[in-house]
C-alpha cells in the first residue's frame, strides 16, 4: 500500500517524534498469566502493537482500588510490579524500565520501548511515609493521588459528601515527600479542592495523567478551565484521556449509557458485586449489556476528532507546552473509532498534521512536555 506526501508526512513526524502515553491499566493483565510479548485480541496494549504504534515511553500504571484492605495495599502494589518486571525480563531486548529521563532516552536510542512504572491511588501506601519510599526505591515515578472513592488523605472528584476541604495535613506531607524524592505528583481523580491544594503545596510541576476538558464533556473528572491554567501556570501536563465516556460533547456518552445500565441495573450491580476489583472479569461478565450500549454510543461519531477537540481546546487556553496523551488502555470499556487499540496513536498524529499544527508543537504534544516534566522532576 503506497502513502500520499501527507501521509508520509505524519508518519515520518511520528517516528521522528518521542511519542509518550502516560497511563495504562496493563500491569492489571499482566499479573493474569497474560503474555505480553505476543498481539492480544483482547486487550489494547502489548509490545507488537507499542511499536506499531509508535510509542517510545509508555506508563504502566499499578491500579488498586480505595476499599483494598490496608495490609494487602503494599502486597497487592508489589505483585503488580513483580508481574511486570517479569515481563520487561524476558522481553528486555525490546523494553526496558526507566526512572530517569535521560536513561529512558537512551533506551529509546537505542531502539526498545522505555517502561516508566506509576501507581493509581494513593491508599497504595496505607497512610504511610515509609511505603511511598519503598516504592520509590522499587522504581515508581509517579503516583495518582486518589480514584473513584477518596482516600483518608485525599478528596475524589467524585466525592459530593467530602470529609474535609482537598488535603489532609498527613496528605500535604505525602505531596512534599515526593517532591523530596523525585516522584511525580498525578492529580487525575482529584476534587477541585484537592488540586487546589496540590498546588499550594508542590514545588515542583504536577501532571494529570489521563483527564479531559470539563467545558466539553461536564464529567466530574475532567478539568476546569481555572485547572488547565493552574496546571500551566505550575508548569505540569495534561495527558489527554481516551476513554469515550470522558470525551463525549456535552456529557452524551454517559446519558447513553446510563440509560441502557439502568434497563439492566439489577443484572449490572449483581455482577458488579461478583466481580468488584477485577476490571476484565467484570466486563467480560458485562459483554452483552456493554455492546448494546456500544451500539447506541456509537451513534455520537467519538473519534480521533474528538481527541484532538480536547487538545485544541487546552491549546487554545494556554498554548501547545501543556498537553500530552494519557490513553486509560487497558482500563476502560469504550474508546473513539481510530483508536481502539495503542497501535492506532499515529492517528492523533496524523490529525494534528491536518489541523496544521508545527511539527514542534506536534512532538511537545506527543511526548516532548511529558519529557521536561520527567527531566525536571526525576533526573536531579
Amino acid at each position: 500500500m503506497s502513502c500520499g506526501k501527507a501521509d508520509r508526512s505524519y508518519i515520518e513526524l511520528h517516528k521522528e517524534a518521542i511519542v509518550v502515553d502516560t497511563h495504562s491499566d496493563t500491569p492489571l493483565r499482566l499479573g493474569k498469566g497474560f503474555d505480553f510479548s505476543k498481539r492480544d485480541t483482547t486487550g489494547h496494549m502489548d509490545i507488537p502493537r507499542l511499536q506499531e504504534g509508535g510509542i517510545d515511553l509508555q506508563v504502566f500504571a499499578c491500579f488498586l482500588p480505595t476499599n483494598t484492605p490496608p495490609d494487602q495495599c503494599r502486597p497487592t502494589v508489589d505483585e503488580l510490579i513483580d508481574s511486570l518486571e517479569a515481563q520487561v525480563y524476558r522481553n528486555q531486548g525490546k523494553i526496558a524500565l526507566c526512572t530517569k529521563a535521560a536513561q529512558a532516552e537512551s533506551v529509546i536510542q537505542s531502539g526498545r520501548i522505555a517502561g516508566f512504572v506509576g501507581i493509581e491511588n494513593g491508599v497504595a501506601i496505607n497512610n504511610s511515609l515509609e511505603n511511598l519510599q519503598h516504592f520509590y526505591d522499587r522504581g515508581v515515578r509517579y503516583m495518582t493521588l486518589t480514584h473513584t472513592s477518596s482516600n483518608e488523605w485525599c478528596i475524589s472528584s467524585a466525592d459530593t459528601t467530602p470529609a474535609f476541604h482537598g488535603l489532609t495535613d498527613f496528605g500535604r506531607a505525602v505531596v512534599t515527600k515526593m517532591n523530596e524524592l523525585g516522584m511525580i505528583v498525578d492529580i487525575s481523580h482529584a476534587s477541585v479542592s484537592a488540586v487546589e491544594e496540590i498546588l499550594k503545596v508542590t514545588s515542583d510541576p504536577i501532571i494529570a495523567s489521563h483527564s479531559c476538558v470539563k467545558a466539553i464533556c461536564p464529567h466530574d473528572r475532567n478539568l476546569t478551565d481555572e485547572q488547565i491554567k493552574a496546571i500551566a501556570v505550575n508548569g505540569g501536563v495534561i495527558g489527554i484521556n481516551f476513554f469515550s465516556g470522558y470525551l463525549s460533547p456535552g456529557n452524551r456518552w454517559m446519558e447513553i449509557a446510563d440509560s441502557i445500565y439502568d434497563e439492566h441495573r439489577e443484572e449490572v450491580d449483581s455482577i458488579r458485586e461478583l466481580y468488584p476489583d477485577d476490571f476484565h472479569q467484570r466486563n467480560e461478565a458485562l459483554r452483552p449489556i456493554l455492546d448494546a450500549r456500544n451500539r447506541e454510543t456509537a451513534k455520537l461519531g467519538i473519534d480521533v476528532s474528538t481527541v484532538v477537540d480536547h487538545i485544541d481546546y487546552i491549546v487554545n487556553q494556554v498554548g501547545p507546552d501543556y498537553i500530552g496523551l494519557g490513553s486509560d488502555f487497558d482500563g476502560v470499556s469504550s474508546l473513539p473509532q481510530g483508536l481502539s487499540d495503542c497501535s492506532m496513536v499515529p492517528n492523533i498524529t496524523k490529525e494534528l498534521v491536518q489541523r496544521d499544527y508545527s511539527n514542534e508543537d506536534i512532538r511537545k504534544i506527543l511526548g516532548g512536555n511529558f519529557m521536561r516534566v520527567f527531566r525536571q522532576v526525576c533526573d536531579r
